[in-house]
């Protein structure tokens, strides 16, 4: 599943981020890298930006950049401490 399907107020891990090296370097910039757990805020309205929590930080993703991380929902309940780490 991509993080642009991921329901709101859903935690998940992300798992594999498509594309090339731009992206990722994009993402990393943003403390963003395959193993965080990450949950999804909000979806700008009219086609807008998506807007995630990481590490404690809120973070506006394009709609194209969230279609390029592949995340796994987590079953277990996560507390919003876990996303500051």
């Amino acid at each position: 599943m991509t993080l642009s399907m991921l329901p709101l107020g859903t935690h998940a891990r992300v798992t594999h981020i498509e594309g090339g090296h731009g992206i990722q370097r994009n993402l990393n910039q943003l403390g963003i890298h395959v193993g965080d757990v990450v949950s999804l805020a909000r979806r700008g309205a009219f086609r807008g930006p998506f807007l995630i929590l990481a590490h404690g930080m809120q973070v506006a993703l394009g709609r194209g950049i969230a279609a390029h991380m592949e995340v796994e929902p987590l079953q277990e309940h996560v507390n919003e401490g876990d996303l500051h780490d």
